[in-house]
């Protein structure tokens, strides 16, 4: 610990600096030689030198060559400025339901903790030199090798990773993407869907075109009578319709896009992951044989909401754009837990917990399917992959009112009026978007029931 002579340097500072902000040592005074004042302080000169170079550091202090120290000139300090009061901002926690069926939550508690504090200790103890390096703008060569592979048996997907970009979100890679495609073209966007994505686009001031949906997804005549040039999708499990766009309207979309050489689909494939009836739909990319899909995936569902990981497949002719003219990108996810993720693939780690939880997710919808069939004025639908379903009923009460009534009773809901950019057509025609996947099978027994109880309050037909 410092003594207290090393600070004195700090009080002589002090001293020299009031009096120059009082006035009493006036611009261009000379101020007294370091020996000089080294003796009327009683100090050794190498502390008055300390003193001066801080005044000098500052701006209060010049020196002139073989003449000494001098007061600067200085900026006029009002010193009876108003002061200014407090500002105390209050922070709002979000409430907690005893019953919470929000889209975004998972299964955390089968998430295997064992192995990933593992092979965090494997990261730290075979790369602790090029951890601490910078991020290739790509993202780790490993990891985007692994995700290539992922997609080959997953997805249909035979790409090189040399068009993987790794990011921390869907939200920032999506701003990447405007940025490489250009803030003047004209985007397409599902609606209903994500309210971020909407709030993306109005921030970045970006021309849009609403695409209402219907039985099939995006409706592909909207698409075409529109001046959209790039459209943004999720294909495999719409969010937040929950809809399974068929292969028919996936090549439907894929002409659209042959059309025109500037015509892009950005194909947001989430909650992919699980599907529990039928074989998977292939990715629209797995299907693009003109190099017009560009793919985008995050690990948010597979494995947790705070896991900040997710990737972007680019066509080559837009990783050659994206390699010249984003030179100075920066990948956004620490080394550290790539490295984690890139073993947690590698070894094969993932594919088990993907089949754990997918089998986890199908007792937990069998439960929710057996409970909604003892209620007839109320149906289940596009449940059939994803993490949510939806619930659709006629009601002589509003939307609103519904959800305000499970509040009530601690159950929250999300409804489908929070995704809509546009009025629905159907007033009396009530749904709402039902997200299951964080509760356990106790909670869905109690909570669902409770949750469709309350509905039928107010069912009509």
């Amino acid at each position: 610990m410092a003594n207290k002579k090393e600070y004195i340097y700090l009080e002589i500072y002090n001293h020299l600096k009031s009096m120059i902000l009082s006035d009493v040592l006036k611009e261009n005074d000379r101020l007294p030689s370091k020996r000089k004042l080294a003796a009327s302080f009683s100090v050794s000169p190498m502390t008055i030198h300390k003193a001066y170079q801080e005044l000098i550091d500052e701006g209060y202090v010049y020196t002139v060559e073989k003449k000494g120290y001098y007061v600067s000139k200085k900026v006029p300090i009002f010193f009876n400025q108003p002061k200014i009061k407090d500002i105390k901002i209050k922070e709002t926690k979000d409430r907690t339901y005893l019953y919470d069926f929000n889209t975004s939550h998972v299964d955390t508690t089968h998430f295997p903790h064992q192995t990933w504090a593992k092979l965090a200790r494997e990261v730290l103890s075979e790369h602790r030199e090029t951890m601490l390096n910078d991020v290739d703008a790509h993202g780790l060569y490993d990891l985007r090798s692994e995700i290539a592979r992922h997609l080959d048996i997953y997805r249909g997907m035979s790409i090189d990773q040399s068009q993987i970009i790794i990011g921390s979100s869907s939200t920032q890679l999506l701003s990447l993407l405007i940025e490489l495609l250009g803030r003047n073209n004209v985007y397409g966007i599902e609606d209903p869907s994500y309210p971020k994505i909407f709030h993306l686009f109005r921030t970045l001031d970006i021309k849009t075109n609403l695409i209402q949906l219907d039985a099939y997804g995006l409706s592909s005549k909207m698409l075409e009578a529109s001046d959209t040039k790039i459209v943004h999708i999720v294909s495999s499990h719409q969010f937040p319709s929950g809809i399974t766009m068929p292969i028919q309207r996936r090549i439907e979309l894929l002409n659209w896009a042959y059309q025109e050489t500037d015509r892009y689909i950005i194909e947001d494939d989430y909650d992919s992951e699980f599907k529990y009836q039928g074989r998977p739909v292939p990715a629209l990319k797995g299907l693009d044989k003109g190099e017009k899909v560009i793919y985008m995936n995050t690990f948010s569902k597979s494995l947790a909401p705070s896991f900040r990981v997710a990737y972007l497949v680019l066509p080559i002719d837009l990783m050659k754009k994206f390699n010249k003219v984003m030179q100075y990108h920066r990948c956004t996810v620490p080394n550290f837990e790539q490295y984690i993720l890139y073993k947690f693939m590698n070894k094969e780690y993932f594919s088990r917990h993907l089949h754990k939880m997918m089998k986890i997710y199908r007792e937990k919808l069998d439960l929710i399917l057996d409970i909604t069939e003892q209620y007839q004025k109320i149906n289940i639908k596009n449940y059939e992959s994803g993490l949510h379903f939806i619930l659709s009923f006629y009601a002589k009460v509003s939307e609103n009112e519904i959800i305000k009534q499970l509040e009530t009773r601690n159950i929250h809901v999300l409804g489908m009026s929070l995704f809509r950019q546009t009025q629905h057509k159907q007033k009396d025609m009530i749904e709402l978007v039902i997200g299951y996947s964080g509760l356990s099978k106790t909670q869905i027994k109690l909570g669902y029931t409770k949750l469709l109880d309350t509905i039928s309050t107010y069912t009509t037909h």
